[in-house]
Formats: C-alpha cells, sequence, structure tokens
C-alpha cells in the first residue's frame, strides 16, 4: 500500500493508538532510573522539577504534574506520566502535519518515537529525547522556508534554542541541519545568519555562566591526561564490536546512512556525502573517546547515541522516501514494517521490567506486612536477582507503595547506600535517606501522598530464591 492521504491519517492514527494502550499496560514500568528521581520530586514538590537549564523537562512533567494539582491518586498520577511522552510527540505531529503541511516530517516524528530507543521508552522523561524530536520541525520550518513571517520566525527561534537547552549534544545534529540547509539552497540568508549567531552565543554564554557540577562532570571527560578511553580505537577487537554493537541496536539508523551515502554518490552529491559522514561518524568517535562503549545497549548509551537518529534519518526521508516513498507500495509497507518491529520489541522489553516489577511489589508487601517506613534491602537480593537496583530505587518504592495508600509508604535501599561515608552515624529514629546522599527529616514530604513513620531501617528477608 501507498501513503496515500487516508492511508496516511489511517497509520498514523493507528500508531498513536497503539502507542497509548502501550503505556497504559506498561505504565507500571515507565518510571525506571531517572524516570522515579523525577517522577517523586514532581510529586513531592507540587512543582517542575528542572535541572541543568534544560526547562524541556517540564514538558515531560506537565501531565503527572497536572494529577498532581488536581489531586488525583497515585495510580493515576503514575499513568498520566506514562502517557505524557506521547502525548507530547502527537502534538509535535499535529504541529509537523496541521501547521507546517509537511507529511513527510509527520513520519519522521513516528520514527523519532521508536528508533534509536529501547530502555529509554520504560525512562520516558529524558530531556534528549524530547528535544531530538524538535530537529523534525527545524528541518521542515528551514527546507519550507517556513522563518520569513513573523509568527514562523518566532517559532522557529523557539524551537531551536529549546533543542540546545535540552541536552549539550543536540547543537551537534542542530548545525548538521543548519549546514545540511545552506549545502541544498547554496547560501545562508543574512536574517537566518544572524538568528543562528545570537542562538548559539547566547547558548554558550549561559551555559558557561550556569554550568552545573554534573555538566562539568561530563565535560571533564574531554580531559585526556586522565581519561584513556580514546585508546580503545586502536584495537581492532573494540572497533569490532562497535560494528556489531550498531548493526545490532542501530540497524535501521545504520542501513538509512549507508543507502544514503550510495544515493548521494551516484548524484554526485559530494558535498552532502561528505557532510552526512563527518557527522555520522563525528557523533560516534566523540561518544568513544570519552566513553568506553559497552556490548549491550544501555540508556545512557541511548542517550549519548540519540543524535545519530536526526542525521541518519532526516537525509534518508527527505532526500528519498518524499521523493519516491509516497507513491511506492513498498515505501508504505517498510514504514509499517518497522513501526511494528519496534513496538514488538518494546512489549518484549516491557516483560522484562514486569518481572523486576513483580519482585519489586513482593519487597514492599513483605516490607508494609513488618510494620514502619524505612528498610534496608538483603545484600543477596541486590547481588542476585535484584542486580540492577540502582540509586533511584528508595524513590521508586515511594512511588509503588504509595498506591497501596499514604499511610503503606516504604522506602527501601541497600546496605551500600546507607555505608556510604557517616551515614550510619547520621542515623536516627527521625531520618530517611531519598538517596545515600541525600538524607531528609521523616516529616519533611508531601504528606497527601506519602507518610514516612519515625523508626529505624529495618533489614528485610531475601526474596531472591
Amino acid at each position: 500500500m501507498n501513503l496515500t492521504k487516508d492511508r496516511y491519517r489511517l497509520f498514523t492514527g493507528l500508531f498513536f493508538l497503539a502507542m497509548t494502550i502501550f503505556a497504559i499496560v506498561f505504565a507500571g514500568e515507565r518510571f525506571q532510573a531517572d524516570g522515579a528521581y523525577y517522577l517523586f520530586h514532581v510529586v513531592d514538590s507540587g512543582n517542575f522539577r528542572i535541572e541543568h537549564q534544560r526547562y524541556i523537562l517540564a514538558v515531560s512533567q506537565a501531565l503527572p504534574l497536572l494529577g498532581v494539582k488536581l489531586g488525583l491518586s497515585m495510580h493515576a498520577v503514575i499513568l498520566l506520566n506514562s502517557l505524557n511522552n506521547i502525548v507530547f510527540f502527537f502534538l509535535v505531529f499535529l504541529y509537523a502535519v496541521r501547521y507546517l503541511h509537511d507529511r513527510t516530517a509527520g513520519i519522521a516524528v513516528i520514527l523519532f518515537q521508536v528508533l534509536g530507543v529501547m530502555h529509554i521508552q520504560f525512562i520516558p522523561m529524558y530531556e534528549v529525547w524530547y528535544g531530538s524530536v524538535l530537529l523534525v520541525l527545524v528541518r521542515s520550518h528551514l527546507l519550507h522556508n517556513r522563518y520569513r513571517s513573523i509568527p514562523d520566525f518566532v517559532l522557529l527561534t523557539a524551537i531551536m534554542v529549546t533543542v540546545l537547552f535540552s541536552h549539550p549534544l543536540l547543537f551537534i545534529p542542530l548545525i548538521f541541519i543548519i549546514l545540511l540547509d545552506a549545502i541544498e539552497k547554496r547560501k545562508i540568508s543574512w536574517k537566518l545568519l544572524f538568528t543562528y549567531a545570537v542562538i548559539f552565543s547566547g547558548w554558550y554564554i549561559i551555559k558557561k555562566l550556569f554550568l552545573s557540577e554534573y555538566e562539568a562532570g561530563k565535560l571533564s571527560l574531554l580531559d585526556f591526561g586522565w581519561n584513556k578511553a580514546y585508546r580503545n580505537l586502536f584495537h581492532f577487537g573494540y572497533l569490532w564490536g562497535l560494528v556489531v554493537f550498531f548493526f545490532k541496536y542501530y540497524t535501521i539508523p545504520v542501513l538509512a546512512f549507508i543507502f544514503m551515502m550510495i544515493v548521494y554518490i551516484v548524484r554526485r552529491a559530494k558535498m552532502k556525502a561528505f557532510l552526512l559522514a563527518a557527522f555520522f561518524f563525528g557523533i560516534i568517535l566523540l561518544i568513544n573517546i570519552t566513553n568506553e562503549n559497552i556490548p549491550e545497549i544501555s540508556p545512557y548509551f541511548e542517550r549519548m547515541y540519540m543524535p545519530l537518529i536526526p542525521i541518519s534519518l532526516l537525509p534518508f526521508l527527505y532526500d528519498f522516501f518524499a521523493q519516491f516513498g509516497w507513491k511506492s507500495t513498498a515505501g508504505g509497507i517498510l514504514v509499517m514494517l518497522v513501526v511494528t518491529w519496534r513496538i514488538y520489541l518494546f512489549c518484549s522489553v516491557g516483560m522484562m521490567y514486569s518481572e523486576r516489577t513483580a519482585i519489586t511489589e513482593r519487597v514492599i508487601h513483605q516490607a508494609q506486612a513488618m510494620g514502619g517506613s524505612k528498610f534496608e534491602l538483603a545484600e543477596s537480593d541486590y547481588r542476585g536477582c535484584m542486580s540492577w537496583v540502582d540509586w533511584s530505587y528508595p524513590m521508586e518504592t515511594f512511588l509503588r507503595s504509595a498506591c497501596d495508600g499514604k499511610d503503606k509508604t516504604v522506602t527501601v535501599l541497600t546496605s551500600e547506600d546507607l555505608d556510604e561515608g557517616r551515614n550510619r552515624q547520621m542515623m536516627n529514629d527521625r531520618l530517611f535517606f531519598l538517596r545515600r546522599w541525600d538524607p531528609r527529616a521523616d516529616y519533611f514530604i508531601n504528606k497527601n501522598y506519602f507518610v514516612v513513620k519515625d523508626g529505624p531501617y529495618k533489614k528485610l528477608q531475601p526474596e531472591c530464591r
């Protein structure tokens, strides 16, 4: 089937329906790691949790915060948290299709929602994901000259600023899109050139003046005096592992890149071929001179490699699919198969997270039966079947236990957390640890959702058998 207008509407409608069902079914699994941290703070403070000037985080927290403001149950807040990114992508889709009248951009929004993310589907608050999809709108605005009127110019400027403040790495694909547009038009208007200069200069100055400790730590990875990760690139075994890694976890983006390199070479579009290769391999090089790649995909590397998605997919969609895909039966089938395959994979990974959730629920029920609010996870558990327990586990157990009622709130952390620094010396019956370096008084919490009872930390019996 080719993607005629009616079939386009049917396909996109079914896609967002499928993703909505996915979000509802796996709502209880979609606040892992950083997701639990941000969701807890939204519920506890009744306000947005914005860090590192990444104000797009407010967008990722909008629906759960609305639920808190309305006084909805914890179950409802968790459900809204899961639906939030689906609603956001749908609104971006509507902007692309209805306002910019760009159906290719609509397909890009859909593919950005399913490609390059696996574990991040279960941590759907990452600002880099929210920022990346906005690059589709930048590409569409520039391609169709939607910056000449004042409203379009203001919108494009706001979108680019938001992209830059979403994640430090996103300036790279933004520059790629700007240069790609300049190559296609063989010029950059003075209006746009001045705008780019102001936006990038302002972004750099603000980040320089208000650089957070976290982002400063990330920048320190570029210090090759102590960081020797770049040495891995001189070993064939490591390079071959990278090839296997990308073909396994980034199959579609890699194939799109290879295909477009061939297309550009055949068309003798040397500048486009050079630009695409330079930015595609440049991202991979940057990540691997600052980090040692692991053979299995993780949320961290999904975030780091996310700039590859716009760099590889936007040229394919606009320089090939937009020209041939719409009228081709194969084009429509290809998009449908890719989307269906990815949703199947999400459900498969979701079952793994469901198994983890079931274990956590057993831990919570054991704690609730013991009485009290503060508990220490058995060491054999987090070194055994619960080895995935991380720094945000106390907040995750806060949220899950509060679904049974605020009076049944419990928080669980590991002995490693309690052994950190002087934590055990600091412990008293009126104190709990939100995470290992964050002690808090029992009363200092949102009592509309949580109740922390005074008392000591109690050791739980092992759940792993």
